[in-house]
């Protein structure tokens, strides 16, 4: 976030009118449960505005064990995930979702 911050105060204020980032959602709209899971655990996004998201799985050093593209049903975007086809590990793992100006990490932990 510093870095991010660093560089549009050294780009002036040309780089602050080319990139300006919309997020329509608040961190609240996207639930996870249960967590802690047993490695199956729902994944969903409210008030919505995307037709379309991108859900992935990584674990704690970054490989990417699941991925999934989303459609919209109704004002919800929403998926039920069963990690233990993926991964026998239990632990710790990222949930990370993309839709148009929206992107945010949750960590999951699987016992």
């Amino acid at each position: 976030m510093l870095a991010a911050q660093a560089q549009e105060q050294s780009s002036g204020q040309q780089a602050e009118k080319e990139k300006k980032v919309t997020v329509l959602q608040n961190d609240e709209d996207l639930t996870i449960y249960p967590n802690p899971s047993n490695g199956v655990f729902t994944v969903s996004l409210a008030n919505s505005n995307a037709k379309r998201a991108e859900v992935r799985i990584m674990n704690v050093i970054g490989n990417e064990i699941y991925h999934e593209t989303l459609t919209r049903e109704n004002a919800l975007i929403s998926t039920t995930i069963d990690l233990s086809r993926y991964s026998k590990s239990k632990g710790l793992y990222y949930v990370k979702i993309e839709a148009d100006n929206y992107s945010v990490v949750r960590r999951v932990i699987v016992k």
